[in-house]
């Protein structure tokens, strides 16, 4: 099963933030895996380490995105994305494999972590640049 299950429910209509939404996801159930099948702190934390550095080149192409068409809630937005990488190196740099908490907390990690982003914030972007391209003048 995996951790991220992509269904309708997390399409922004947005084509490239959805496909790196969906790749993001795809890390994270590499993560699972390696977690489920005994690999190992080295083997987490490189998958860790691509999820970061992958989520990074996204914030990047979003705040471009923003930027170029004066999203109004910019701030609140590229604030997200600083606190969200902020808790990926912290949690990253504090996982522990072979701890029970590092564990609950690994399996939370990318629902709160990746979901509730889209859900909540990426939505929102994405309807605004829909918006945006069929009106330019739209706010």
């Amino acid at each position: 099963m995996d951790w991220i299950a992509w269904d309708d429910s997390l399409d922004t209509g947005h084509a490239g933030m959805d496909a790196e939404h969906r790749q993001m996801a795809g890390l994270f159930n590499l993560l699972r895996d390696a977690v489920e099948s005994g690999q190992g702190k080295a083997a987490c934390t490189k998958v860790l380490d691509d999820i970061i550095q992958q989520t990074q080149t996204h914030f990047d192409v979003e705040q471009r995105l923003m930027q170029q068409h004066r999203y109004p809630k910019i701030m609140q937005h590229a604030a997200e994305h600083a606190m969200l990488l902020s808790q990926a190196q912290d949690f990253r740099d504090s996982f522990n494999i072979d701890t029970a908490a590092s564990r609950t907390a690994l399996k939370r990690f990318p629902e709160v972590w990746l979901a509730f982003h889209i859900l909540f914030s990426d939505k929102s972007l994405a309807a605004f640049l829909a918006r945006r391209q069929h009106d330019p003048g739209a706010q």
